[in-house]
């Protein structure tokens, strides 16, 4: 089943001989419901000439209506994902054979995730593997001491799989087939294992190192990366809070002609404000320019689980041979007002 990621467009092309028209039905559900009987949505069009057939739909656009996260629920064992964070779809084609006449094509069935793919990969990307990390193995996972983050992995139901902790400790991950979160505490290295008759093969690790920040207090940054997964970047050195206070400014009339002098000319109205963050990561290696591209990317951003908005929109690509030690400083403004205006 392939694996799409929503944020970016996903085509569905119908170009058949003989065809006045051409007609998509799409269904998408949560894996807590069951699959639906009737389309979620159906689009049709006419071809645009007898010499020009093709008709193509964008069913990306229509999924990710269906993906609505909006914080992690931390785990210290193997536990399933949300089934906000992803969802299934299933695409029938027709074409149109006369007005208002349709014959099936084909079907085919996605996986669908909240993430995104680059403009150099073309058109219609998707992952075809029955089991992948949604995050980059390669790069090095840096944690506050005592905190319990996680990484999302998708596990085919057609392999029997293990997860191995930094103890060398081995489970069995007993329901499969869906999206994981694997919690990582401890230093050291974790593995994803598959068992293929009496040995175990790694299809994929990741590393994780602690760190004892001794100055300052660091703050968990957790968002959705571009692969649709949460990804969590700690910023452990110093950080910067301030206050931005906004109101309307407008001109009195004096009560007399003998006005009051303790009474200003000027009233001011409809106070708020906001609070805004400047964090630093301290020392990273040099593949974290990824996370930061992802994070500056992210719709869903918290900062020690409160919602906030990344106010950087440049960020350099930093490097060890001209930077030396890299260090990434971000902006961050919490998303909602002091004063309480929710209505």
């Amino acid at each position: 089943m392939k694996k799409i990621f929503v944020r970016s467009p996903y085509k569905i092309v119908i170009d058949e001989v003989g065809q006045i028209g051409s007609k998509v039905e799409l269904f998408i559900w949560n894996s807590n419901v069951e699959e639906p009987t009737i389309p979620t949505y159906t689009m049709s069009k006419k071809i645009a000439s007898v010499t020009q057939t093709e008709n193509v739909y964008n069913i990306a656009n229509k999924c990710v209506e269906f993906i609505n996260e909006k914080n992690p629920i931390y785990t210290s064992v193997v536990a399933l994902e949300s089934f906000k964070n992803w969802c299934f779809a299933k695409v029938k084609r027709y074409k149109e054979t006369s007005t208002n006449v349709y014959e099936l094509i084909d079907d085919e069935s996605f996986i669908c995730f909240d993430g995104y793919t680059s403009f150099l990969g073309g058109a219609n990307q998707f992952d075809n593997n029955d089991n992948f990390p949604l995050f980059n193995p390669e790069i090095k996972i840096y944690k506050k001491e005592g905190s319990t983050e996680y990484v999302n992995v998708w596990l085919d139901e057609s392999q029997d799989w293990y997860f191995e902790d930094a103890t060398a400790s081995l489970f069995q991950i007993e329901s499969i087939g869906s999206l994981y979160k694997i919690p990582y505490s401890l230093n050291g290295t974790y593995k994803i294992l598959k068992r293929v008759g009496n040995r175990y093969d790694i299809e994929f690790l990741f590393k994780v190192e602690s760190i004892c920040e001794a100055k300052y207090t660091p703050i968990v940054c957790s968002f959705i990366n571009r692969f649709g997964g949460w990804s969590f970047l700690t910023f452990f050195k110093a950080h910067q809070k301030s206050i931005e206070v906004k109101s309307s400014t407008f001109n009195l009339m004096p009560e007399s002609w003998d006005y009051d002098t303790f009474v200003g000319s000027n009233k001011q109205f409809n106070f708020n404000g906001t609070r805004k963050i400047t964090c630093n990561t301290g020392w990273v290696d040099e593949n974290y320019s990824e996370l930061i591209q992802d994070l500056l990317l992210s719709q869903v951003v918290l900062l020690d689980d409160i919602p906030v908005i990344c106010k950087s929109t440049t960020s350099d690509e930093k490097t060890q041979l001209k930077d030396k030690n890299i260090n990434y400083t971000i902006n961050f403004e919490y998303n909602f007002n002091l004063i309480n205006d929710v209505i």
